[in-house]
């Protein structure tokens, strides 16, 4: 049945269809004149947009849909309109949607920039480029701007890729970047004695834009026309204060944004089980969208260079290189990738698979509930927090990104920040990135706490009184188990005693690996975690002994016996063995607790009962406690990864 309709209107939009009750075909063989029945499908899923009504199901057929898509009217409570996609036996995704872009033709050799860079007419500057199928390296547009040097460089070091548009600016121009020598190395403080190669970061590729014309540098004998260059603009499905939507099935590509959900009345809309790829924000939930469900994804850049996200340790660094590109040559100083880019309140992001990107989830806004996601190889970030965010994060398994878990902004706004982060696992390999990085930037007059500081020759002094001293929120970590990482669980950027302030933490039940001096009383609460360390490293150092009490520290010996075996997949295995010391060492959150006769509040997400015995353990599981369903969404994103791989 159609519905919100007239007759005349029928009449007029010559819609009367011989479709089945409530539903509707897309096929790419099909018209958009046509009824949308199922021997008469349309050719478009914006045709089906148009008049599907509340209750209504629109089925997409097998094949590429070059579009993009909006969204006219809503579904209503209980009968939500719902957009289904087409998976083979498989599991594969047969219906595929992207914009129609422009392929770009015509091209001339330019060697007034340098050997191997080739050029095209391009009146208007795009949003992404496309090779082959992936999205490619593309530089930002001031960088593009800044004046060609005399001279290049003989390596390329961090202030060329990082320093401050100005005057003085030291940022390598565009132009520049793309007439750099094939073997040119990058050299940074993040990198230590290592050296980096530059082009094989970009698949040996990239690309920019100035004064219309698009430029492309191959380092490697290629050339343009060996390939397909795409270019296109603008978001791929966009709901704008429509409620009740279901999007499923989906694999969305090609555009700058897949799937964006905007405005104080877009509600109650679910995206599921899809696949998203390439552009700066795969879902982008902002001004006011509230309540989305998003989950059961698979979210991916789809880059030229995917395996490299992944390689951010001490003996290689690529993964390091390619943070610095997406945040400083493709974007300008921001990271310009995000899987979900959440800055609405009160959404659930549930279930999904994100990796091989720069950051996973970019959470900025209350009232979030992020949870059972599997997020792996970013470069940068797994999970980054920012100014106002409330929330609870549980259930999620961080693993090989740059950092897992970073806490942003910190004091950078007066805007509530309440966050729950429980039962997670962050896994590192030992040696690598911090698990949790905290930002605290607000010493800068710009920010919420400029009153607060004095500027003494040139520097800015916390003033003793503060008139107005920021509330920096509560963070709540409690029950993860962090696996591998740096000496310390936690790296702050900036001290909070500069702030005469404890650190906003209440640090409870945790395995952490820590070979380097930990000060319990810098924080509101670190207790009931258990520490341990490597044979070859040193032992955590308390600066205040009394709180071992409430912590312990485990013995090179005893690691062997910490968990029970060597894990699945890829997965550490982390249940703790009946004969673990670290049993009962806990403390119970599930009820009000007293550590040192300070006295502290029930923490959320642990029901009473949540363990057997005396006292609970430290670490995201709990004696006898199964990790079957870690490993088992540990086993399909191995199995997506391997997908992606092969996807063409």
């Amino acid at each position: 049945m159609l519905k919100g309709f007239t007759l005349l209107g029928l009449s007029l939009l010559g819609l009367i269809s011989s479709a089945g009750a409530g539903d509707y075909y897309v096929s790419v063989s099909g018209n958009d004149e046509a009824s949308g029945g199922k021997d008469a499908p349309f050719a478009s899923i914006s045709r089906a947009a148009a008049v599907a009504g509340p209750g209504d199901t629109v089925h997409i057929g097998p094949g590429l849909y070059r579009e993009q898509v909006s969204f006219p009217r809503s579904g209503q409570e209980g009968a939500p309109i719902v957009f289904q996609g087409t998976r083979g036996e498989k599991q594969e995704f047969q219906s595929i949607v992207e914009p129609d872009g422009q392929i770009l033709t015509q091209w001339q050799e330019a060697p007034e920039i340098a050997p191997m860079v080739w050029k095209t007419p391009l009146p208007q500057r795009p949003e992404l480029v496309m090779f082959d199928g992936k999205m490619m390296g593309f530089i930002n547009r001031q960088t593009m701007a800044l004046p060609v040097w005399k001279q290049l460089p003989e390596e390329i070091d961090e202030d060329m890729l990082w320093d401050k548009f100005g005057p003085e600016c030291k940022r390598l121009p565009g132009l520049d970047l793309l007439r750099l020598p094939a073997g040119i190395q990058v050299t940074h403080r993040y990198f230590g004695q290592r050296k980096e190669l530059f082009w094989p970061a970009w698949g040996n590729v990239l690309s920019g834009w100035q004064d219309g014309t698009f430029y492309i540098r191959f380092a490697n004998a290629s050339r343009p026309e060996q390939h397909q260059i795409k270019v296109a603009s603008g978001n791929g499905f966009v709901i704008n204060n429509q409620q009740h939507l279901i999007i499923r099935d989906l694999h969305l590509r090609g555009s700058r944004c897949q799937v964006e959900l905007t405005g104080p009345d877009c509600a109650q809309n679910t995206i599921e089980r899809c696949l998203l790829m390439h552009g700066g924000r795969r879902i982008w939930l902002r001004d006011g969208a509230h309540h989305n469900l998003i989950r059961d994804k698979i979210l991916t850049a789809g880059f030229v260079q995917n395996e490299t996200f992944m390689l951010r340790a001490a003996d290689d660094m690529r993964g390091g290189l390619m943070y610095l590109i997406f945040k400083y040559i493709i974007g300008t100083s921001r990271s310009d990738d995000s899987g979900v880019y959440i800055s609405s309140p009160d959404n659930v992001i549930k279930d999904n698979f994100i990796l091989q990107g720069l950051i996973g989830i970019d959470a900025f806004a209350p009232g979030l509930e992020c949870s059972g996601n599997v997020i792996r190889e970013m470069s940068s970030v797994g999970l980054c927090t920012s100014s106002g965010t409330t929330g609870h994060f549980h259930h999620n398994i961080y693993a090989n990104c740059g950092i897992p878990l970073r806490i942003h902004n910190l004091r950078h706004t007066r805007d509530q920040r309440l966050e729950y982060h429980y039962r997670n696992l962050l896994i590192q390999k030992p040696g690598g990135g911090a698990q949790i990085f905290v930002h605290c930037s607000s010493y800068y007059p710009q920010f919420a706490d400029a009153e607060n500081f004095d500027l003494v020759d040139g520097q800015y002094v916390y003033k003793a009184e503060p008139p107005n001293p920021v509330d920096a929120g509560k963070i709540y970590i409690y029950h993860n188990t962090l696996y591998g990482g740096s000496s310390t669980p936690f790296t702050v950027n900036y001290l909070f005693k500069r702030f005469r302030a404890k650190m906003p933490f209440f640090f409870a039940n945790n395995i952490a690996f820590a070979n380097w001096r930990i000060s319990p009383g810098s924080q509101e609460l670190m207790a009931g975690n258990l520490y341990y360390h490597l044979a070859d490293s040193k032992p955590a150092e308390f600066r205040e002994p009394a709180v071992l009490e409430h912590n312990l520290v485990l013995p090179p010996e005893q690691f062997n016996s910490l968990w029970n075996q060597d894990g699945q997949d890829g997965l550490p295995g982390l249940t703790l063995p009946n004969d673990s010391p670290a049993l009962e060492k806990g403390l119970d959150l599930s009820k009000p607790f007293t550590v040192a006769g300070q006295q502290f509040p029930a923490f959320p997400g642990l029901e009473p009962g949540y363990f057997s015995g005396k006292a609970p353990a430290p670490g995201a599981f709990q004696s006898g406690e199964s990790q079957e369903y870690f490993f088992a969404k540990y086993r399909r994103v191995n199995e997506i990864s391997k997908m992606l791989k092969d996807l063409k």
